[in-house]
């Protein structure tokens, strides 16, 4: 019996990813947000939605359609995934900052924010964040790599966009810990080692199963580390 594949190509997912893309930019831009820079940052989301899943569909083997039973375990997995990486990345995080007093500092600053302040970091940065080092980078780069290596589904152009798309996740960390403190080697080491491990992560889980399961593993991560994160570095 033939399964049905997913086309990635179709309208629907790129729909879909857009608006999820615009609604996660509202999280994330200053409030009150203001209407021409959202509307500019939600153009950039369209273009890279339909880039990536044109790049993917290219690229990457086409992805069957799954019974929900199979959906929900693997979103399961992914979600699981994502709380063990987070519970890691924390307990790296609680060692370091006996050495680097920034990482506490940036957590215990936030220490008195809302109950919900954890849970909409962790849609905003997972969806917008996915879409563009996932679905965007990875994918453009893996298609890139598969015309040049002349092997379109191969294992190579997978590993190129895998490690180019994780070195950019780790590089876009910086800045936020330049504000905080001053960059020095060792502290760009440990962001891009500990943003590189998760960045590999979010990788193998978008290219094996999906947007959707790459987005609910970083979102389950986010949600460890930055929920817990005030509380055990206070």
């Amino acid at each position: 019996m033939n399964i049905p594949q997913i086309d990635p190509t179709s309208r629907l997912p790129i729909f879909a990813t857009s608006v999820a893309f615009a609604v996660a930019l509202v999280l994330a831009l200053p409030q009150p947000v203001e209407i021409g820079l959202w509307a500019v940052g939600t153009a950039v989301g369209v273009v890279l939605s339909w880039i990536g899943f044109q790049a993917t569909a290219r690229s990457r083997p086409p992805v069957s359609l799954r019974r929900p039973m199979e959906r929900l375990k693997l979103g399961s997995l992914s979600g699981a995934a994502g709380a063990a990486l987070g519970a890691f990345l924390l307990g790296m995080l609680v060692f370091l900052a006996r050495f680097e007093p920034a990482v506490r500092a940036r957590f215990v600053a936030r220490l008195d924010e809302p109950g919900w302040r954890p849970w909409v970091l962790g849609v905003e940065s997972s969806i917008l964040e996915e879409v563009t080092f996932r679905l965007f980078l990875l994918s453009a780069v893996a298609w890139l790599a598969g015309r040049f290596l002349r092997s379109p589904e191969g294992s190579r152009p997978f590993l190129a966009g895998l490690l180019v798309s994780t070195l950019a996740f780790g590089l876009a960390h910086l800045p936020a810990w330049a504000a905080a403190t001053s960059v020095h080697g060792p502290l760009v080491a440990v962001v891009l080692a500990l943003n590189g491990l998760a960045g590999l992560l979010f990788g193998w889980v978008f290219w094996r199963w999906g947007l959707v399961y790459a987005i609910l593993c970083h979102f389950a991560g986010d949600v460890v580390i930055q929920a817990l994160g005030p509380r055990i570095l206070s």
